[in-house]
């Protein structure tokens, strides 16, 4: 995920291991998922597009990242068809939403916390500071789902209680550890202080 703001903007790039190829084994070992703090009607399309991440990213862009918007108060997809999908094409490293047409507008005319933006780490990390900093940055979007290209999932969700205020506190400090981190377990350590510690400005995070 891509992030260009402020404060967030502060945050020093990761460059990541080298990735892993997508194959059909990773997409069927996607799992279902009970979203915290998203209705129920919503489980079965997020599955079925947790998995087209993986399958338009394997198919069209060489297993790098891919991003998916999908607005809640939009009608259902009908028949799991992919002509109803907006995506957005990154590279091995980032993938902004914003950078198409399509999927920016989703981001910039949705009214409420109504967004869900769904994309690929092709190397394996679950959620991202970058992915937080995105989640932070659009008001509209309600939740950031990260699934590894080998098929398993992180997400993190604003739930009722969430203060932006409180987990730009937090996302702050988790970038100042980032910022200064001398090697790659530091740099872990940062996005581990995060998701310890960003239900206090009523974020959940959960992965499976």
């Amino acid at each position: 995920m891509n992030c260009n703001d402020d404060v967030l903007s502060s945050l020093e790039s990761n460059k990541r291991d080298k990735k892993v190829a997508i194959n059909d084994i990773a997409i069927s070992k996607v799992p279902f998922i009970e979203y915290k703090s998203i209705s129920a009607d919503h489980y079965e399309t997020l599955h079925y597009l947790a998995k087209a991440v993986l399958q338009i990213s394997k198919d069209e862009n060489d297993s790098n990242e891919i991003a998916i918007v999908y607005d809640l108060d939009s009608p259902f997809i009908v028949g799991n068809s992919d002509d109803y999908i907006a995506w957005a094409r990154g590279d091995e490293d980032s993938v902004d939403p914003a950078s198409d047409t399509e999927t920016n507008h989703i981001l910039v005319s949705a009214k409420g916390c109504v967004i869900v933006v769904l994309h690929n780490h092709p190397n394996l990390s679950k959620v991202s500071l970058e992915d937080v900093a995105f989640l932070l940055k659009y008001a509209a979007v309600k939740m950031i789902v990260a699934v590894t290209n080998r098929g398993s999932i992180g997400y993190v969700v604003k739930s009722e209680k969430y203060d932006r205020l409180k987990a730009l506190e937090t996302l702050r400090t988790a970038i100042d550890m980032n910022n200064s981190a001398k090697n790659l377990q530091e740099k872990q350590d940062a996005s581990d202080y995060f998701i310890k510690n960003c239900y206090q400005a009523g974020l959940l995070y959960d992965d499976k």
